[in-house]
């Protein structure tokens, strides 16, 4: 049995195209991993709602301006190999935003134990199998919605 799990991911590129990416904390789901910021959406939200809510927690940054870059779904990718506390397995459709612009400044929260910037070259490693596929999809970007 899978369960559905809808998420969005909030990428971030400075001024030198590298991309902002957070390390997950000991307690969180893939501890150790690094990845594109973001989570699950909450009952009540919209995609662009759950993405604010998202980075505001996880980075302390408000998100003022946001452009879809693609869909994910891919059961290869999104399926998690760990069964969930219900004893199904997750599936996640996220959304992944690129973010326009922000205010405020980088400081993550305790799901986070590191950040730093990376170009598309040289990702970090352990990573969240399923991020430098849309790392990729969001540097290449011109305007025309990936769906996977």
């Amino acid at each position: 049995m899978i369960t559905l799990l809808p998420a969005v991911n909030g990428i971030i590129f400075n001024e030198r195209k590298e991309v902002l990416l957070t390390r997950r904390a000991p307690h969180i789901r893939e501890p150790g991993k690094w990845c594109i910021p973001g989570g699950h959406m909450d009952g009540g939200e919209d995609w662009t709602s759950a993405l604010r809510r998202e980075l505001k927690e996880e980075l302390g940054i408000k998100v003022e301006a946001e452009r879809l870059v693609g869909i994910y779904s891919d059961p290869r990718l999104t399926i998690t190999e760990k069964t969930l506390g219900d004893g199904t397995h997750g599936q996640f459709v996220v959304a992944l935003f690129e973010i326009i612009q922000y205010t405020g400044q980088i400081q993550p929260n305790e799901e986070v134990d590191q950040w730093d910037w990376f170009t598309a070259e040289q990702l970090p490693v352990p990573m969240v199998r399923s991020h430098p596929i849309r790392i990729q999809d969001a540097v290449s970007f011109k305007g025309e919605v990936f769906v996977r």
